[in-house]
């Protein structure tokens, strides 16, 4: 485990060779395997998908395992348990944390700080339904490559989405498109859940007609009739629809 560590901030940015473009991001408590450190900046891989990139060396700290998550959209974190102090950080939801000490209504984290035992819950928890969590997305920013309540692109919702319900979840809607699921036929009606894939874009059914997806049109997370939505990015370019896939309850 000496090469891996935990993010210590609320979101760190995973940048591409040139450290000029976000590729991808994680939140506090994740894991990164580092590889190796240059000047500042470490290589390496998310643990949770095995995503490549650079993030700069002072966004991670020695590995804790984690014990909570955050799981109101956002939670602030006080010097001390008291919710009049001015807060040292926001942190989004989903961020894992870890509890070293209760104090009445605050709980101590290890790296510092007091968090309301109100806006947590054990690392156990999952959503059942996962589509319920990219409904709290609803309105965030658009955000290449972004992962969190603060910007997050396509795929990204799919990740958050299926990250809250415990499943695995590549980061690109790629490897998504390869990976999650199994297809479904055009003729076949669609459900709450599925996955809808053109050629680099992902979005999630919110019924059999109504999408749900982080798009650049609208630049938010924004739902919308899926023949809407389909019409558009043809007419943009963006080709046809390329799979439509079903993940099945309870997969991981």
């Amino acid at each position: 485990m000496n090469n891996i560590f935990r993010v210590c901030k609320p979101v760190c940015n995973i940048l591409n060779e040139s450290k000029s473009e976000l590729q991808r991001q994680m939140l506090l408590g994740d894991g990164f395997k580092v590889t190796k450190i240059i000047e500042g900046w470490a290589y390496g891989k998310r643990i949770a998908d095995d995503y490549s990139g650079i993030v700069a060396e002072d966004n991670l700290s020695n590995w804790v395992e984690p014990t909570n998550r955050v799981c109101s959209l956002g939670a602030h974190i006080y010097p001390d348990p008291n919710m009049k102090a001015v807060p040292l950080a926001h942190l989004p939801y989903q961020s894992e944390i870890t509890i070293i000490n209760k104090n009445d209504s605050f709980f101590e984290l290890d790296l510092g700080g007091y968090i309301s035992q109100m806006q947590i819950e054990l690392i156990a928890n999952k959503e059942n339904d996962f589509v319920k969590v990219a409904e709290r997305y609803l309105g965030i920013p658009y955000l290449w490559g972004g992962n969190s309540q603060y910007g997050i692109d396509c795929s990204g919702l799919i990740s958050a989405a299926l990250r809250g319900a415990g499943l695995n979840c590549p980061g690109d809607s790629i490897e998504q498109e390869a990976e999650l699921g199994h297809l479904i036929q055009p003729n076949v009606p669609l459900l709450r859940g599925d996955l809808i894939f053109w050629s680099g874009h992902v979005g999630l059914m919110l019924s059999e007609s109504s999408i749900l997806h982080a798009n650049a049109h609208h630049m938010v997370v924004s739902f919308e009739p899926l023949k809407t939505a389909r019409d558009r990015i043809l007419k943009n370019g963006g080709g046809l629809i390329t799979a439509i896939k079903r993940i099945a309850i309870g997969a991981n």
